[in-house]
Order: C-alpha cells, then sequence, then structure tokens
C-alpha cells in the first residue's frame, strides 16, 4: 500500500523492504514531491484504519571518488 500510494503521488519509484514484520518501503522522490509524497501515503494508511506511518527522508550524497 505505502509503494502503491507513493507511485501514484509522483514517486519515480519504491520498493518493500524487510516485510516479514510490517516491514519498510523506500521511494525514490524528486525533492519538490516530498511532501505531496508523505501525505499521500499518510492519507493512505489512515484510509485503511492504519496507524501514521513514520517517514525518515534522507539526500543523497556525492559519488565516491579516489582521494591521491
Amino acid at each position: 500500500m505505502a509503494c502503491e500510494a507513493a507511485l501514484t503521488a509522483g514517486a519515480l519509484g519504491a520498493r518493500m523492504t524487510g516485510g516479514g514484520f510490517g516491514g519498510s518501503a523506500i521511494a525514490l522522490v524528486e525533492a519538490d514531491a516530498v511532501d505531496a509524497v508523505a501525505g499521500a501515503v499518510h492519507e493512505a494508511f489512515g484510509r485503511a484504519g492504519f496507524e501514521a506511518p513514520a517517514f525518515l527522508l534522507a539526500e543523497p550524497s556525492p559519488a565516491a571518488h579516489r582521494v591521491l
């Protein structure tokens, strides 16, 4: 449900991970769409009667490079 809601709201990709005990979902989202995607996931959980999900936001770091 989290992945479907995220994708519908504009996530570029979404995937469940560790779903055996509730698990987590990770979504790749453009910076300007984060609030809309998080809101859509939150609303989907509410409509289904589930507790509100927690969100951990992360920004990618620069690519690895060799230091000489």
